[in-house]
């Protein structure tokens, strides 16, 4: 009878601690799948994105699905603003090199950046938009003094540096021999546009960058420089191809 009820006694408390122990097997794998929600989600791509497309630019213009082979100088003029307005001020000294580094990425041609200082002596005005009425010989000056094949207009017509981020480009490219429009774009991009935000998230997720705060493709959203390098390289990559062509 004792040796039966030592039995008895041994079966309850395996059953006991097995059960103790599948209620804490299944607290250890809820912690760790809630460990995932809160500080793993960063790994992933941003769920919304799966079945979002990406924004493509609309209000573009090419003369011609490629570059004529003779353009292979550009003048980059000064970056110019809509507004006199303190935060476009800010974005145009943020963007400016922002715009530059795309147009080198996309080795389409030999960028030629003329300060302002040299603008004025040469047209004798230090920022020119593209929309104004230019001077009789102002491509001929610029293609005489600096050798280049065409001149690159850029303005920036918005600048939202709080939430939600917003960029607007408006960039012309025009033949410095027979001047004509070659290429044009005038684009705004919305954060609040749910296929803005989802090309943006693709684009810091291709394009990571090196500090680590930063490789959360949702941080494009919060940081107006990142968000301007998307926006840049989006009205960039409109551009006519040069195929073989391309600078090397």
């Amino acid at each position: 009878m004792f040796e039966r009820n030592i039995s008895s006694c041994g079966r309850l408390v395996g059953k006991f601690f097995r059960a103790a122990n599948w209620h804490l097997w299944c607290q250890h794998w809820l912690l760790v799948c809630l460990s995932l929600v809160f500080t793993g989600c960063a790994s992933f791509p941003h769920l919304s994105d799966l079945n979002t497309p990406s924004y493509a630019p609309s209000n573009v213009y090419r003369e011609g699905a490629v570059l004529p082979l003779y353009i292979k100088r550009v003048a980059v003029l000064p970056l110019t603003i809509l507004t006199d307005e303190e935060s476009m001020e800010f974005g145009r000294d943020s963007l400016q090199d922002v715009l530059r580094n795309e147009l080198g990425r996309s080795r389409q041609f030999e960028l030629i950046t003329v300060p302002p200082e040299e603008l004025r002596l040469l047209t004798g005005r230090s920022s020119w938009s593209g929309e104004e009425k230019l001077p009789i010989e102002f491509f001929e000056k610029l293609k005489d003094k600096l050798g280049v094949d065409a001149v690159l207009f850029s303005r920036l017509t918005q600048y939202r540096a709080y939430e939600p981020l917003a960029v607007g480009w408006r960039l012309k490219l025009m033949d410095a021999e027979v001047p004509r429009i070659l290429w044009a774009v005038d684009e705004v991009f919305d954060a609040r546009v749910p296929e803005v935000a989802a090309a943006a998230r693709r684009h810091a997720r291709e394009n990571p960058e090196t500090i680590p705060s930063l490789h959360d493709s949702q941080s494009v959203l919060l940081s107006p420089r990142r968000f301007g390098q998307y926006t840049a390289n989006a009205v960039v990559v409109t551009m006519p191809g040069r195929g073989a062509q391309a600078i090397d």
